[in-house]
């Protein structure tokens, strides 16, 4: 879990493959994101003004280095950085539902 500099929000990225923008007051999902069909292993906004989240997928090492393959073709085993704009609508909490 990693909080944006304003707002409030925060995003969770995982095994998953899913990253999730949250408003932590009204505890709602702001934004998810399509799964990527591999592990996230790491994130996060950028300083000061926050409107780039980065991300980065990697092999899931909870399975053992005996499945790890580094030329295997599958895309479970490929690094790759995906770098999203966050505009504000993305990232601002909407306010309290009711």
């Amino acid at each position: 879990m990693l909080q944006k500099p304003h707002f409030g929000t925060f995003a969770t990225v995982g095994s998953d493959g899913v990253v999730n923008f949250w408003d932590k007051d009204n505890k709602q999902r702001l934004k998810g994101f399509p799964a990527i069909n591999r592990t996230i292993s790491c994130a996060a906004f950028n300083n000061g003004q926050g409107n780039m989240f980065a991300y980065s997928s990697s092999y899931d090492w909870s399975k053992g280095s005996s499945f790890y393959s580094p030329n295997a073709p599958n895309a479970a085993n490929q690094n790759e950085i995906f770098i999203h704009y966050t505009p504000e609508d993305e990232i601002k909490p909407k306010g309290k539902k009711r």
